[in-house]
């Protein structure tokens, strides 16, 4: 259900977002009416309880995505099975009755699908979910498909010697999980999860029993809980719903359920009558923060009523947490951020969730701000300007959500049916839910809304998490310190909250227009070309791949580059500084409550090379969109009181930045590629000291002084001729002064040479590994994708090698790119973590993966596999914006022509092995290298 999604996200909570127009029906809505199945799909029941949900979506075309969901996870394993669940999902992908060993990533790669982003599986602590991506164009690959998920239910093989295998591919996921997180959790999760099985039962599961479970044990657990009735069959995409759904019957439905199975019972999470508090340290820890968690049972969601409720809730947590953004807005800002929503922690319990991240050691400022701005809004409820825009924002989500419907990603709708299985989540259709919506927002009241706050009230139940950094001089509060923090806090009486609204338009005069001096139309592509009166160019690409989406990107050659090493860093800050102080009469807070119920977004930024804009918006926010850039563009705002409450988030956020072992190890990276370089010092207080923001001011608005070199690109649901018009208006009438540049070199490039980086820092049992490969080497379209070939063929290999032979590593990333600014170089590299007494032998087998394939050449087999990922992965990416967005402003970037696009299958193809083995010796050049390895403090 597309509102519940947002209901149970806290992350959702920070920013509602999106939206558009749409007409629906509206009716009398019973608030006791139960929720229907959306007519769209088609779900069912066999005999033997397998469950089915079938939507067709053409989105993206000649795709089909299925899903074999189990429900049964971590906390079905008994004491000797911990680990199990999640061990047998790996198993799956080691050998089934039709597939042997690696056959079903192998099918996959073949069939054009990349390994975890189209086929992969997660655990979690109820179920176990299975995925796949398979094109429509060919039934015999929706057939494998389905003998695949019909393997997985049935007839994993467990072989004795691919478990064995497996067993050190799952010690080095958990190894590679290993952390400050993941030690927090060891401590935070058992209050959490009070006296119930989820804290012990985590996924990962037991290392003992990894390391040591017989065969038998994972033969127990799939017989007892892979079975039909605990299974749901999922099947989205491109495909004909009657066809599917007999298939399903036809393959299924003789799958019988084990005599005297185990019943599935409920795992609740027990109430408890105090308040538990956990109070931890972590040498590794940054910041500190606080969470409090007031656990209650979930709620219903099946009637029109239950809907109702959600909407309220959503309009109640949507405007606290404005208002603690506001607070940390404030020139001395109480902490770096808080939130409050509700968060699902389990399948009968929800919480009602208070955080923060605290400035430094202000504990106390940090609760008093939480508290008392929560209490606030329960004693004095919100106003009225705060609902209407709440309930605008609600509204257009839904009506974007609506507009969207059929250009909605099947695996959304995939995602949606898992829960429906797993939880009960109701499907009822975004029709339905714009429908109810709309019938029920506009009645809602303050005083509903209000009482929402009621929930805060509870005493018993709650959780307190309070963690923070191991620092001398820095004493956390004990048990006693911070409930008397937390009363302090509760007894803060703020006065009422005034609503800040500058009811201004947004743009107070509208300029003067320019004019379209040239147009051309490409009919290859079909993309429209105005140069406008000012020197600007605007590209156009009218499409349909989205109802409600047009992107925009920007760019102008220059870049920070063109700044004195001096002037560096106020130029890197620029944006984020005058983002952070709003545009023209708004300050940030003033300009966000000006577009509520808009869905636009207009950012300016300045890289290395080149300053511009990116942004979106609805097409029907056009007007306002272009007001906002324009805005952005000639009236740069600097806040004082903006910029000091940014500084002090920022220094807070970076004070410790030492005590982290990535960031130590990234700088330590840094400083051998490029010395003592200016532009590449470690981030630290005294950098930030030497930020200036007048001078960011200055240079904002010398980058966006001049026009005449800028060209815009815009993809999506234009009017062609609305865009003309306002491409004249707030584009032709942009500051032009004719000046012509292009970013500079820096001669910031990696040092030459063979070099090696070890430090031991971090106390964890792991090593990480980075291997660094740079130099120059020349740019063209083709040799940039060449170079995605070589990647794309060591991944395939160091995957098969490091983590499938060797079982070494959870997972390695091989990288490489090419780029033609400021100068033409490569950059490569491959990275993995591992078992520190395993780093060397398995970086000897990565080095050795890359001299094999420039001594030996290319295996045809994965040269094939990699050429129809590729040649699928563009069929997708033609009919997304975002691939256009993409490739058009790089062939502008380029010079280029627009139908060059058109031109990447005859890439595909064209290169023989021979050159791609040539090409692995220019990419993977071993006279300049880095070996980079992260080990533990001890060592």
């Amino acid at each position: 259900m597309t509102i519940y999604r947002y209901f149970r996200s806290i992350a959702y909570l920070w920013g509602l977002c999106c939206l558009a127009s749409a007409v629906a029906q509206e009716r009398d809505w019973s608030l006791s009416e139960a929720l229907p199945v959306d007519d769209n799909v088609t779900a069912g029941q066999l005999d033997n309880g397998l469950k089915y949900y079938i939507r067709e979506n053409k989105k993206p075309e000649g795709r089909v995505f299925l899903r074999l969901v189990v429900n049964a996870g971590s906390l079905q394993e008994n004491d000797s099975q911990r680990g199990l669940a999640h061990f047998l999902e790996h198993m799956a992908f080691n050998g089934t009755r039709r597939f042997e060993k690696s056959e079903i990533v192998d099918f996959m790669e073949r069939a054009g699908m990349r390994f975890g982003s189209h086929v992969n599986a997660y655990t979690s602590h109820n179920e176990t979910v299975y995925m796949l991506q398979l094109p429509t164009d060919d039934p015999g690959l929706l057939e494998t498909g389905f003998e695949i998920l019909e393997d997985w239910a049935t007839s994993i093989t467990l072989d004795p010697l691919e478990i064995e295998k497996e067993r050190g591919v799952i010690l080095e996921e958990w190894r590679q999980r290993q952390g400050v997180g993941e030690r927090l959790n060891e401590k935070q999760l058992p209050f959490i999860y009070y006296k119930s099985d989820y804290a012990d039962r985590k996924p990962i599961g037991s290392m003992i029993v990894v390391r040591n479970a017989p065969r038998e044990r994972f033969e127990e657990f799939y017989k007892q809980w892979y079975r039909p009735n605990l299974m749901g069959v999922i099947v989205v995409g491109d495909i004909d719903r009657q066809e599917i759904e007999q298939r399903i019957i036809e393959i299924f439905g003789e799958l019988k359920n084990p005599e005297g199975a185990l019943e599935r019972t409920p795992n609740p999470v027990p109430d408890h009558e105090e308040t538990l508090y956990s109070i931890d340290t972590d040498p590794e820890l940054t910041i500190a923060s606080f969470r409090m968690l007031t656990k209650r049972p979930i709620a219903p969601d099946v009637t029109a009523g239950d809907y109702r409720r959600m909407i309220i809730e959503r309009l109640y947590f949507g405007m606290l947490n404005r208002r603690l953004d506001e607070k940390a807005r404030e020139p001395a800002p109480p902490f770096i951020q808080a939130s409050a929503g509700i968060t699902r922690i389990a399948r009968e319990k929800e919480a009602l969730q208070q955080s923060v991240i605290f400035i430094g050691d202000e504990f106390q400022k940090g609760l008093d701000a939480l508290f008392s701005e929560t209490n606030r809004a329960v004693r004095d409820g919100f106003t009225e300007s705060e609902l209407e825009r709440v309930k605008a924002d609600v509204l257009r989500s839904l009506e974007g959500a609506y507009e969207e419907r059929d250009k909605t990603n099947s695996d959304t709708y995939a995602a949606e049916y898992t829960r429906a299985f797993t939880v009960d989540e109701p499907i009822p259709g975004i029709e339905m839910e714009l429908e109810m919506t709309q019938a029920f927002v506009d009645d809602i009241t303050l005083e509903e809304v209000n009482a929402i706050g009621q929930g805060f009230a509870q005493k018993n139940s709650r959780v307190g998490l309070f963690s923070g950094p191991v620092k001398k001089g820095l004493k956390l509060p004990s048990e006693n310190e911070l409930v008397a923090a937390i009363q302090r806090a509760n007894s803060i009486k703020l006065e009422s909250y005034e609503d800040e609204f500058l009811d201004e338009p947004l743009l107070a005069d509208l300029p003067e227009a320019g004019s379209i001096v040239s147009e051309s139309y490409d009919e290859i592509v079909d993309t429209h070309t105005w140069t406008l009166s000012n020197g600007a160019r605007v590209v156009v690409k009218r499409t349909e791949f989205q109802n409600d989406e047009v992107l925009m990107s920007a760019f102008s050659p220059g870049g920070h580059s063109l700044m004195m090493n001096d002037e560096y860093l106020s130029a890197l800050m620029s944006t984020m500084i005058l983002g952070e102080s709003g545009a023209g009469p708004f300050n940030s807070v003033q300009l966000e409550k000006r577009l509520a119920g808009k869905s636009i977004e207009v950012s300016p930024y300045i890289s290395g090379q080149y300053e511009g804009f990116s942004g979106s918006s609805s097409p029907r926010d056009l007007g306002s969109f272009f007001k906002l850039l324009y805005l952005q563009a000639t009236q740069p705002r600097l806040d004082r009181a903006a910029y000091s409450s940014l500084e002090s988030r920022l220094k807070a956020m970076i004070a410790n930045r030492e005590k982290s072992p990535q960031s130590v190890f990234q700088d330590a990276i840094e400083e051998e590629l490029y010395g003592d370089h200016p532009r590449h010092r470690p981030l630290s207080l005294e950098l930030l000291n030497e930020i200036d923001p007048d001078l960011a001011l200055q240079v904002f608005k010398n980058r966006f002084k001049d026009f005449s070199d800028f060209t815009f690109v815009f993809v999506g649901a234009v009017d062609i001729d609305e865009l003309k018009s306002m491409a004249k208006t707030y584009l032709a009438s942009l500051p032009s002064i004719d000046r012509e540049e292009k970013g500079r070199f820096l001669g910031d490039e990696p040092l030459p040479g063979k070099r090696n980086v070890e430090i031991s820092f971090g106390l964890e049992e792991k090593t990480s590994v980075r291997v660094l490969f740079t130099g120059e080497a020349e740019w063209s379209p083709e040799n940039r994708y060449l170079i995605s070939v070589v990647r794309d063929l060591l991944n395939i290999r160091m995957r098969e090698s490091l983590r499938e032979e060797n079982g070494g590593t959870y997972g390695v990333g091989v990288y490489a790119s090419l780029s033609r600014e400021p100068r033409e170089r490569f950059s490569s590299g491959f990275a993995f973590s591992c078992d520190p007494a395993n780093a060397d032998i398995l970086i000897r087998a990565g080095v050795n993966e890359i001299l094999d394939l420039q001594e030996r050449g290319v295996r045809v087999k994965n040269l094939e596999k990699v050429q129809e990922i590729h040649l699928r992965g563009y069929e997708t990416g033609l009919k997304e914006n975002g691939f256009w967005l993409r490739n058009l402003v790089s062939v502008a970037r380029e010079g280029r022509e627009y139908h060059e696009i058109l031109d990447f299958p005859n890439q595909v193809k064209v290169f023989d092995p021979y050159q791609i083995q040539e090409a692995a010796k220019t990419y993977f050049n071993f006279d300049n290298v880095v070996v980079a390895k992260l080990n533990p403090k001890h060592r």
